[in-house]
């Protein structure tokens, strides 16, 4: 594991929701005086219905990835996927996404650069007030912005690495670069980022950032941070003490969304009522991996996707894109096995060059039409 990574990311995990703790006010209220039924974390605002109002935010002079739909969508159904598992349908996640980027007013070198707050407070004001996001009555709403950029200039999330020649040096943009495991695998996450979000009980509404680096290239754990960022806080949740690897603590340094979980306790403090939670549903089983973890320029890579064998496969492929904004490609057939109980399905790319990347996905559609599909990454580094 790299400590240091580590400490640095769990550290701006805690900042992150500190900075906003003025806001929950709410919380202050006893637990007598909350109603019956799912409401938001220390305050009365049912959350029985969420709507999230989910916005592509570009800057005036950049350019939208051409499938940002996708992204989004996989994102959004993956967390409403989870917030329904967790919560046993008794509150439910609905989200409408804009229909086209939202353009910025402001151009990608005009953002607060000396305060991640108002970099904040930039985004979320002109999305909020743009009078674009309309949620629907009796829903708890939350305004949700996946942003097309960072906090700080030079990091590219494709290839997770911070351009130092734009002149930042001191903290946070002297420690910038992608975040990855101590095992090679990388997971989301960068000190440029600026992800954050809030519940104000005063406005009765969730307003939520999350910025590149913790989505815009899915990976395993870019579901966790969607979540967290776009619905948990939010919704007040905040994060638990001492930190764990739940999805409202450092569960996207870990895995994708469907291995981690809600604090019972947490749960308990909305009005969750305890019943069972199914964990072997194919949201919950369906994995995806490749091997080696830490590929060389030598190496193929194997591309597997596993499940419990009780699904029976319908339609099952692999896609690959070797650069963010060329089409994903066709892996071909895959070679299936099935042992103890699960099936495997395997898919081999050819080597790529030193410091390439390819991004991957693998969507599975079963007999009785249950669809499910996961993305990834891994980088070939020298």
């Amino acid at each position: 594991m790299n400590h240091f990574g580590f400490n640095t990311m769990r550290t701006l995990l805690i900042t992150a929701f500190n900075l906003f703790l003025f806001t929950f006010s709410a919380n202050a209220q006893n637990a007598e005086s909350l109603p019956a039924g799912m409401h938001v974390y220390g305050a009365t605002d049912s959350i029985e219905t969420i709507h999230a109002g989910v916005v592509y935010y570009v800057p005036f002079d950049g350019e939208p990835l051409l499938d940002w739909r996708e992204r989004v969508e996989y994102h959004m159904r993956r967390a409403q996927k989870f917030h329904q598992r967790e919560f046993s349908g008794q509150s439910n996640l609905i989200y409408s996404i804009y229909p086209s980027p939202f353009i910025a007013s402001t151009a990608r070198d005009g953002f607060p650069k000396d305060d991640v707050n108002k970099f904040y407070w930039h985004i979320i004001n002109e999305v909020w007030h743009s009078g674009k996001i309309q949620f629907k009555p009796d829903c708890f709403p939350i305004v949700l912005v996946l942003s097309d950029i960072n906090f700080a200039p030079g990091y590219d999330d494709w290839t997770r690495v911070y351009d130092r020649s734009n002149g930042f040096f001191e903290p946070p943009y002297d420690f910038c670069d992608g975040y990855i495991r101590g095992d090679g695998e990388d997971r989301p996450g960068s000190r440029c980022g600026g992800s954050r979000s809030v519940f104000w009980p005063e406005m009765h509404i969730g307003l939520g950032l999350v910025t590149a680096d913790g989505w815009r290239v899915p990976i395993k754990g870019t579901d966790c941070v969607v979540y967290h960022e776009g619905l948990g806080h939010a919704i007040g949740l905040p994060h638990p003490e001492p930190i764990d690897n739940s999805v409202m603590g450092l569960a996207q340094y870990e895995d994708s969304i469907e291995k981690t979980w809600i604090h019972e306790g947490q749960k308990k403090s909305l009005g969750w009522l305890r019943e069972g939670i199914d964990h072997t549903d194919l949201f919950s089983t369906f994995d995806v991996s490749h091997s080696p973890i830490k590929p060389s320029p030598q190496d193929q890579v194997t591309i597997t996707a596993s499940f419990n064998s009780r699904y029976k496969i319908k339609k099952i492929i692999a896609e690959v894109q070797t650069a963010l904004r060329e089409p994903f490609q066709f892996l071909g057939k895959g070679i299936v096995k099935t042992e103890k109980g699960f099936t495997r399905v395997s898919w081999i790319m050819k080597p790529l060059e030193s410091n390439q990347s390819a991004a991957y996905r693998v969507r599975i559609e079963t007999m009785c039409g249950e669809r499910e599909e996961l993305w990834h990454y891994y980088k070939v580094r020298p």
